[in-house]
C-alpha cells in the first residue's frame, strides 16, 4: 500500500520541482538573446564588430558597447530554477 501512494505522491511534487537550466541550455539562450539584439537593429549588425559573451557585451560602430546582464527577479531561499533573461542593460551609443 505505501508503494501505491508513494508513486502519486512523487509525481505530483516533481511537477511543482524547478530545475536550473544546464549550463549549455543557458548558453544557448543567453546567445540567442544577444544575437537576436545584433539582428534587430540595422546599425548594430552593419558595424558589428565582435561579441564577448563572457563579460556579455557586444561590440559596434566607433568604440560602441551594448551591455547586457540578467533582468532583476525576486528569488526566495534555496532558489534552484533557471537564471533570470537576459537583457539590455545599456548602450554606449545609439542603436539605430
Amino acid at each position: 500500500m505505501r508503494r501505491v501512494t508513494a508513486v502519486p505522491l512523487a509525481v505530483l511534487f516533481s511537477v511543482n520541482a524547478i530545475a536550473a537550466l544546464a549550463p549549455e541550455y543557458q548558453n544557448e539562450k543567453d546567445l540567442g538573446v544577444m544575437v537576436e539584439f545584433v539582428r534587430s537593429h540595422e546599425r548594430v549588425i552593419a558595424t558589428l564588430k565582435s561579441i564577448d559573451f563572457e563579460k556579455r557585451i557586444v561590440y559596434f560602430g566607433d568604440d560602441c558597447e551594448a551591455i547586457f546582464d540578467r533582468e532583476f527577479t525576486l528569488r526566495p531561499p534555496g532558489w534552484v530554477g533557471p537564471a533570470a533573461s537576459l537583457e539590455l542593460k545599456s548602450s554606449t551609443c545609439h542603436l539605430d
